[in-house]
């Protein structure tokens, strides 16, 4: 039978496009018509319908996937048999098979990579915990779902450990890019093997280029058996390399013991992995270090308001800005320079006693203009002053009648009531005590500031 588009299989799987042609069966896209759905349907090629041997290897196929049930193993649906030709109906994987990706990006990211070979490593455990090998792991029978999930698919030469062989003594079954060194001699394919073949993968997506080539099949399996692998780029992460270089080891039982070991092997991997990197042994820990006054600050801490905007104590964003720094130095001081890139203040003063490095220290605005609640002068801080200037002018008239000397012009007035304002920013945390906020007198005043306290309110 020759597989066309329209052709109905079993009365109810109807083909579609054809979309890959393997070693034995061509992979269409099918419809099943009476659960209406789209399904992958492999059909046996032409010239091998009518051939025994190729038709039991089919059967072979749907009894090993049959008996697999995992979320990396492409599922099988059904298996029938038409007019001396077999088809698989299969879960239809809407993505590509991982040679499709190899073949646009020789070299993948590590953290693209990792995922890959540990979903593929689960489904082999799976495989083999059910008593099947693969036999024929290669990138063309990796899919990659667009979900990000990744299926195995093609168990057509695998093999079961109660399965009668079906291949003459020597024979060699697999792909010869792919074959372990024990395959390449006629040996049996063992879970080991699979490793092995899963490992030239892993190669090929680090390097861009398998381990072993030669001008035929038989070069190439012979390469496998006694060339040692190249080794990697020195840019590849100790670790991971030498994970390869286990997989690919000549003898089988140098291997990872289990695919199940050797998953849980490259999570660990990947969970070390920074995105876009390589994976790092180092902590993961990191601090950011404020570059204006050396305080360590992390994502967790308020951003510090700027003069000009309200803040209200107690009150955060929803999501925390980036801490935004305003001038430390009054203006107006010579000794200080304002308006240049940040950089480390050498005149700057410490944190105050008791405040963590964490926060802010405060700020003054650039003018004279006050800018929140917590700015300008108190009455708790101009009551006293005032009452002593009376006092003292009270004394001055009394004193007037005894000496006109006191009235003389050696003696100024003092400051009316905010003659030289100052405008200060306080950086308040919520739930603290806003106690933690002096600033000096500006230079040239006689007026002391003095710490802003909620008994001050």
């Amino acid at each position: 039978m020759k597989p066309v588009a329209g052709i109905a299989l079993g009365g109810r799987y109807r083909l579609e496009s054809r979309i890959a042609i393997g070693g034995m069966g061509e992979v269409w896209v099918g419809h099943d018509e009476s659960l209406a759905r789209d399904v992958a349907v492999k059909v046996l090629r032409e010239e091998f319908a009518g051939d025994a041997g190729f038709l039991e290897r089919f059967r072979t196929e749907a009894r090993n996937s049959a008996g697999l049930s995992h979320p990396n193993i492409a599922q099988l649906y059904d298996y029938g048999e038409q007019e001396g030709s077999g088809f698989l109906v299969m879960e239809l994987v809407l993505g590509e098979p991982m040679s499709d990706l190899l073949d646009r990006e020789p070299v993948l990211p590590t953290r693209r990579l990792l995922p890959i070979l540990a979903q593929t490593a689960r489904a082999l455990h799976a495989a083999h915990a059910g008593g099947v090998v693969h036999r024929d792991v290669k990138p063309g029978n990796i899919l990659l779902a667009r979900s990000g999930r990744v299926k195995i698919t093609d168990f057509g030469i695998s093999t079961a450990t109660n399965q009668v062989p079906m291949t003459a003594s020597g024979m060699v079954m697999g792909t010869a890019q792919y074959l372990s060194p024990e395959q390449a001699i006629g040996k049996a394919a063992t879970p080991a093997s699979d490793i092995y073949s899963l490992g030239i993968v892993a190669y090929e997506g680090l390097v861009g280029n398998r381990p072993f080539t030669g001008p035929t099949a038989v070069d190439i399996a012979v390469a496998h058996v006694n060339t040692a692998v190249p080794p990697l780029p020195d840019q590849i992460d100790p670790e991971l390399a030498a994970l390869v270089m286990r997989m690919l080891a000549k003898e089988p039982e140098e291997r990872p013991r289990s695919a199940a070991s050797l998953a849980r092997t490259l999570d660990e991997l990947l969970d070390g992995t920074p995105p876009g990197g390589i994976p790092v042994t180092a902590t993961r820990h990191t601090r950011a270090v404020d570059v204006l006054h050396d305080d360590i600050t992390t994502s967790s801490q308020r951003a510090v308001p700027v003069p000009g905007s309200e803040a209200t104590p107690g009150a955060a964003p929803a999501e925390p800005p980036p801490p935004t720094i305003a001038p430390t130095d009054p203006p107006g001081d010579p000794a200080r320079a304002t308006g240049t890139a940040p950089g480390p203040s050498p005149s700057a003063e410490p944190p105050a006693p008791g405040r963590t490095s964490g926060r802010r220290r405060a700020v003054t605005a650039p003018g004279p203009t006050r800018t929140s609640t917590t700015t300008g002068l108190r009455w708790g801080q101009i009551s006293r002053p005032l009452l002593a200037l009376i006092l003292m002018v009270l004394f001055a008239l009394l004193g007037a009648a005894f000496a006109d000397t006191l009235w003389g012009p050696s003696r100024s007035a003092p400051p009316p009531v905010g003659s030289d304002p100052v405008s200060i920013a306080m950086v308040t945390s919520p739930g603290a005590e806003r106690t933690s906020g002096m600033i000096g007198p500006r230079p040239g005043s006689d007026q002391a500031l003095h710490t802003t306290t909620a008994r001050d309110q």
